[in-house]
């Protein structure tokens, strides 16, 4: 009872993050001369998010790993909040 109180205590103030990050992929041109580029997702399951712009993002993921994303041309991103779930 009182494990299953401390659980639930813990996933009030630690947070998990699910940020998917999209690469500018391949350039393709149209027939018509138009250009449009393809993305390419990668996700990263993390407990922290350091600093976040469209051209340099920081991370620690769940197992602290730092990551850091620096890029030319802007990425767009998802950001999902998760629920803690403490190892059992």
């Amino acid at each position: 009872m009182f494990k299953g109180m401390w659980q639930w205590a813990l996933s009030l103030f630690i947070k998990r993050y699910d940020v998917t990050v999209w690469f500018e992929g391949d350039t393709v041109i149209g027939p018509s001369g138009t250009m449009a580029s393809n993305r390419a997702p990668k996700t990263y399951h993390c407990k922290r998010i350091v600093k976040l712009s469209p051209k340099h993002i920081k991370l620690v993921d769940v197992d602290d790993n730092k990551i850091e994303i620096r890029t030319v041309h802007q990425v767009g991103y998802d950001i999902v909040e998760k629920k803690y779930t403490p190892p059992s």
